[in-house]
């Protein structure tokens, strides 16, 4: 039962992550922690944020620029250096089930708070994009190594980033992703943290994050960028009550 839960939480997620930039983490994390502590549903979602993040990569790579990513990606990997601290020790408690559900309400309030400045933002200012870069870059990275829920974060920087550029915003999301994600699982990996039935879950994940990423990009080849954005704010507020209510 729980391998039938795994697959189709992660087809759910893999399938809108496709679409919108983010929501694998966002599903997984409303879902499995019910069944596993944090520190297991969190290895699991980044582990399989690098194949559905190598998927999206390689199909827009042309339209990814690596130097305009590179300062946000350094800031994003700080943050998943301090996760990793933080995971490690306390992963396996309850306790950190609450704060989860805590992390989800406040991306839910900060995307909400953002959504109408989102919609007119045409280009970011030097002084704007520093800010943010460090700002959302640290949060992202520390978020996403604890919960596996940094995409929101990432996200949102790119849209300022790349308003109404959408296959530089999907490629570049998920680029940023892919390369933290490496990061993360390479540290944990050396540090021992993986469980036991770990890899009967990403083999279950992996075949159900192909099919729901292949299908979720072929829907996004075919909305606009503002349909995209409404998405997203809409799958964070569903998931975040989700796991606040029944957590």
């Amino acid at each position: 039962m729980l391998l039938l839960i795994i697959f189709f939480a992660v087809f759910i997620g893999a399938f809108i992550q496709g679409a919108t930039g983010l929501g694998l983490g966002l599903v997984i994390t409303a879902i499995l922690p019910f069944f596993l502590t944090v520190k297991e549903t969190t290895l699991l979602v980044i582990s399989l944020l690098i194949i559905s993040g190598l998927t999206v990569t390689c199909k827009y790579y042309k339209h990814l620029v690596w130097k305009e990513i590179l300062g946000f990606l350094v800031v994003v990997l700080v943050g998943r250096f301090v996760a990793f601290f933080i995971l490690s020790a306390y992963g396996d408690m309850d306790f950190l089930k609450i704060w989860l559900g805590v992390v989800l309400l406040l991306i839910v309030i900060y995307q909400l708070l953002s959504a109408k400045k989102m919609d007119t933002i045409v280009e970011l200012s030097p002084r704007r994009k520093n800010v943010s870069q460090i700002g959302l870059g640290f949060t992202a990275g520390l978020i996403g190594g604890v919960f596996g829920l940094g995409g929101p974060f990432i996200v949102l920087y790119f849209l300022l980033f790349y308003p109404q550029k959408k296959f530089s915003y999907i490629v570049s999301v998920q680029a940023v992703t892919t390369v933290a994600s490496l990061f993360s699982i390479s540290i944990h990996a050396v540090n021992g943290d993986f469980y036991p039935s770990f890899f009967t879950y990403f083999l279950i994940g992996l075949v159900a994050v192909i099919l729901g990423t292949n299908l979720g990009l072929r829907l996004f080849e075919k909305v606009n960028a503002t349909i995209v954005k409404r998405i997203t704010i809409v799958l964070i507020t569903v998931s975040a009550i989700t796991i606040i209510l029944f957590a």
